[in-house]
């Protein structure tokens, strides 16, 4: 008898949506039997993206063509948690951004692409680069430095 198999859990989920974050995302399986990052907001009315990320030119002009709503996931480096911003149709789409597309049990997902951290800002290597010290404050250090 042929069982079907049921999609594993995508293993970026963990990252997309830690527990106790701000955006109330929680990975759920859909009732069509795919995974989705479900918004759970305690006061409003639940939406459900797929959990792959749109990125780029060819997935964005996929997701407008094909009318998807559209959830921008803006990585808070200070509380190392995602946030989410509306856009409105094609109003403040830039191909550098990340998205997640609404959840539609009819249609296939428009990306599987797995959700990776964002690079973090490195402080730059010359940390004394415009520093300068006159021989005057040189001898007043040597003089409190050796007392």
């Amino acid at each position: 008898m042929f069982q079907m198999t049921r999609q594993r859990k995508p293993s970026w989920l963990r990252i997309l949506c830690p527990d106790g974050n701000l955006a109330k995302l929680k990975p759920r399986r859909c009732t069509c039997g795919r995974w989705t990052i479900r918004c759970e907001p305690t006061h409003g009315v639940w939406e459900s993206y797929d959990p792959g990320i749109i990125h780029g030119s060819e997935d964005l002009s996929v997701a407008i063509i094909l009318n998807r709503r559209l959830m921008q996931v803006i990585w808070n480096m200070g509380i190392s948690q995602p946030l989410l911003r509306n856009t409105w149709g094609a109003a403040g789409i830039t191909p550098e951004a990340t998205y997640l597309g609404e959840h539609d049990c009819q249609c296939q997902p428009i990306s599987m692409k797995p959700f990776k951290l964002p690079a973090k800002p490195h402080a730059s290597s010359d940390i004394l680069a415009n520093v300068t010290v006159t021989p005057s404050e040189i001898r007043e250090f040597k003089k409190v430095w050796y007392q």
